[in-house]
């Protein structure tokens, strides 16, 4: 591809769906060369500022012949990548993929939509500016670095190309496309991707944070492809929040085209979003667990409930309040500390970090976890065994996600 000036990209990124590619196409560059066997892949990821909506949370790699760093969000909701290609598009490494290929009844399964060259389309969406898009489903290269700091092509990425400048909407300036997790809550400092098995080195001390990892099941609805957890009760102070009214919310037919229920892991919405019933009894039993002497103050959109701050002691884990732990099935449990359930909004006033969804946060969920909760976890999808691991807060072991450094211990 040449370099073209006005080359637009929307990456609305599921990249660990096509990561076993991505793993393959490196292992066998890698045993054909003089370098070692690349094992991880790592990208860098900021927390940036939108003018449209929500903070997203933005990495960069880089595409075309010859190589051009491009900026992409990271939504690990959508069913496949999705690149937008203006017209100028010069195609030297470009591989359209043919209508009767297998990847193409992947990518699109139980459809199978076609141009009039017999060349693959396909669709996806927009959750950031809620849009659907649709494009030419294509292979191309793309450059990344490894985790000790060395560049490595990926020849045949797969990717929706299209020409529909609509599907930008809702970006955040200067982002011009979408992508997986150890996310730091600071625009001033990056957090991570890691593609492979690791090992997640942070400092200080080279501390391997995939240690940490408390694993449970995800599933896969049949048709949208997010990941969905069992959650399967809420506590509070260790002490379970009462759930008769609301436990048969969190079940799923995940199977069948009904696409309301259930929990799932995203990056769109900056704060766990809940049903409103289920929102309203954590928020009961935190009220009570923080006590009289933490009086509560007018709320402040989009949040719930809001406490007068002053009152409330700083730990190296956030704020000084009540635990919350989702409890999935296995009985694997995430821990939220102060830093990733208290978002400090004024001086004096600190709200609870989880929204309704009938305060303008749609979600296809009962309970979505959203970006705020995952800064400083590290959070493992493994396709393989179909599970998700989580650390729970990084701070607990001293370190953050932004403590990642290029070293030679790939």
């Amino acid at each position: 591809m040449g370099c073209c000036s006005h080359f637009n990209f929307l990456f609305l990124c599921f990249l660990l769906i096509f990561s076993n590619i991505i793993s393959t196409s490196i292992a066998k560059k890698s045993s054909s060369s003089s370098h070692p066997h690349v094992k991880t892949l790592v990208l860098p990821v900021t927390k940036v500022h939108s003018n449209f909506g929500p903070d997203q949370y933005v990495t960069e790699i880089k595409k075309k012949t010859p190589l051009l760093p491009i900026k992409v969000s990271i939504d690990i909701s959508l069913d496949k990548p999705f690149l937008y290609c203006e017209r100028s598009y010069v195609r030297y490494t470009y591989k359209p993929i043919n209508c009767s290929s297998p990847l193409c009844s992947f990518a699109n399964y139980p459809l199978n939509p076609c141009y009039s060259d017999n060349t693959c389309a396909s669709y996806t969406y927009n959750n950031i500016g809620d849009r659907y898009a649709s494009g030419q489903l294509i292979q191309d290269i793309v450059t990344v670095k490894s985790i000790d700091g060395r560049s490595v092509s990926v020849p045949n990425f797969i990717f929706v190309c299209s020409i529909e400048t609509f599907s930008l909407g809702g970006l955040a300036s200067g982002v011009k496309g979408k992508f997986a997790i150890c996310l730091s809550p600071f625009e001033s400092s990056n957090g991570s991707i890691f593609i492979g098995n690791g090992p997640y080195v942070l400092q200080p001390g080279n501390i391997d944070v995939s240690k940490f990892l408390t694993y449970t099941t995800f599933i896969t609805n049949y048709y949208y492809r997010e990941f969905y957890l069992l959650l399967k009760a809420i506590k509070v102070d260790g002490k379970l929040v009462p759930s008769d009214t609301w436990k048969y919310k969190l079940t799923f037919n995940y199977d069948k085209s009904d696409i309301n229920g259930g929990t799932k892991i995203g990056t769109v919405y900056p704060y766990t979003v809940m049903d409103s019933v289920i929102l309203s009894s954590v928020v009961d039993e935190f009220v009570k667990a923080l006590g009289k002497n933490i009086p509560r103050v007018a709320n402040v959109t989009p949040f719930d409930v809001c406490f007068n701050s002053t009152g409330i002691a700083r730990t190296h884990l956030g704020p000084a309040v009540p635990t919350i732990e989702l409890v999935f099935n296995n009985n694997a449990v995430w821990k939220i500390y102060g830093a990733n359930s208290m978002v400090e909004v004024s001086k004096d006033v600190m709200c609870l970090a989880f929204v309704s969804k009938k305060g303008g946060f749609w979600s296809r969920a009962t309970v979505e976890i959203g970006g705020y909760q995952l800064e400083d976890n590290l959070v493992q999808f493994d396709l393989d065994n179909h599970r998700v691991g989580f650390s729970s807060s990084l701070l607990s072991k001293r370190t953050s996600c932004s403590n990642f450094k290029y070293t030679n211990h790939a």
